[in-house]
């Protein structure tokens, strides 16, 4: 699962030939999704929780943390983290789905099992091995103090991290917090969760892969066939190009009526004979209510004229504009 947090509390959580990477834009949600975590937090927490602290940079102990209680309010919680913030917008994270263990399911006490996230690269940095997604607060579940990412991710593409661990040997409920952290300390962007009940005697419950999992308590979905996109349209910042190899930069843009998965892609054609672009597959995104855009950028290296559009197929069929473009290459 997934929490967008406030700067306060979240400081600082596929690589091909050129092709088209689609980047959801930053939305004003940090406030209204902040408040519901706090709400969340404290309207959960047990009397007799006690806070957990911050991880400290040096690797944490692998050893179990005896009996730690889930759901500690953390409001006001502020990681240790560098004093240089990541250049605005180079370091962004957008949570998919839960790939394992969606919110809920039951373990025996000690039980060992993996937590699996898919986390989209939504900023302008490449994130390299270096990057990692480091435990933040609640329950560690004998979790290390970070993970690095198993491979670099260009933006735009999405990589699954699993970080391993340990039901608690008491019943209840337990959430651990988890963000994405660069190379110099900062953490950035959104907070993922892992939540698990443990139940005495109870197996363990496999996770189900897949979008359906709500990314979030602050979102709520509307009623099936209730969400719906409409006024779909597709920008480019220049039609034509004299210079080569040049990037097309697309700015694709919808409304949507209820938080909803939508699914969209870009599609393009061209005349020119021996030319083919190379564009992502469809994304599954989940977005909040509100009018949502998505940017790409095309890099094309050889002389073309051609055309692009962006295409919504869920939660229903609706296709923007076609733009026109043309790249003349110079002597």
């Amino acid at each position: 699962m997934v929490l967008l947090l406030l700067p306060a509390l979240l400081v600082a959580c596929r690589g091909e030939a050129p092709q088209a990477s689609p980047t959801p834009q930053p939305e004003a949600v940090l406030t209204a999704a902040a408040e519901t975590a706090n709400a969340l937090l404290t309207a959960q927490a047990q009397p007799n929780a006690t806070q957990t602290p911050a991880p400290s940079k040096t690797p944490a102990a692998t050893a179990a943390t005896p009996s730690p209680t889930l759901l500690t309010p953390i409001i006001g919680f502020t990681p240790t983290v560098s004093t240089t913030p990541a250049p605005p917008g180079a370091d962004r994270a957008e949570y998919n789905w839960d790939v394992t263990v969606p919110d809920g399911t039951d373990f025996k006490p000690g039980e060992a099992f993996t937590k699996t996230w898919r986390l989209r690269n939504a900023g302008t940095s490449s994130w390299t091995t270096d990057y990692s997604l480091a435990f933040i607060g609640g329950a560690q579940m004998s979790g290390p103090a970070a993970v690095p990412l198993p491979n670099s991710v260009p933006p735009g593409q999405t990589v699954d991290i699993s970080v391993n661990l340990v039901a608690p040997q008491e019943t209840g409920k337990y959430r651990g917090f988890w963000e994405m952290r660069n190379p110099g300390g900062n953490l950035f962007e959104i907070a993922v969760w892992v939540e698990i009940d443990v139940v005495s005697g109870a197996p363990g419950t496999p996770g189900t892969p897949g979008p359906t999992n709500t990314p979030g308590p602050s979102l709520t979905p509307g009623t099936p066939g209730s969400a719906r996109v409409s006024d779909v349209s597709l920008a480019v910042d220049d039609e034509s190009a004299d210079s080569c190899p040049h990037t097309f930069t697309f700015t694709a843009s919808f409304d949507l009526n209820v938080a909803s998965p939508v699914t969209y892609l870009l599609e393009a054609g061209s005349d020119t004979p021996g030319f083919t672009f190379n564009l992502p597959p469809a994304e599954t995104v989940f977005y909040e209510a509100g009018s949502r855009s998505v940017l790409y950028t095309l890099d094309i290296t050889n002389a073309m004229s051609g055309w692009a559009r962006f295409h919504v197929t869920a939660p229903n069929d609706a296709s923007s504009n076609e733009v026109a473009i043309t790249l003349t290459c110079s002597p």
